[in-house]
């Protein structure tokens, strides 16, 4: 075992606050109910929560190439990019998952295939 790392304890412990905060935050409204009141403007806020969390993972595979780290790096012949793009505009106009699938797929095929 290295000077530096954790013991056995440490790790323990470790976990058992990681668990203990996780507990309180996600049960902070479930132990205090109704006698919390959150502002409007926090309950608009966390409507968005789930839709950013999703750009957040999404928009890096679609945008760079694998490896890189920096918008600068960004491939205008990457597949993913006119792949994800067709599927959005296909989405847009249909409102339907099975076009959005099959056109961005197509797209990303013939991309990858040509480019």
């Amino acid at each position: 075992m290295r000077p530096d790392s954790l013991g056995s304890f440490e790790i323990a412990l470790l976990i058992g606050g990681m668990a203990l905060v996780t507990l309180l935050t996600r049960a902070f409204f479930v132990f205090l109910g109704a006698r919390v009141q959150v502002p409007e403007l926090v309950l608009r806020a966390i409507r968005y929560a789930p839709l950013a969390a999703i750009v957040g993972i999404v928009a890096p595979e679609l945008i760079l190439p694998p490896g890189a780290a920096e918008i600068s790096q960004m491939d205008w012949k990457s597949p993913n990019l006119w792949g994800g793009l067709a599927g959005f505009l296909a989405y847009f106009w249909t409102r339907q998952m099975l076009p959005t699938l099959i056109l961005g797929m197509t797209v990303f095929s013939l991309v990858r295939y040509w480019l």
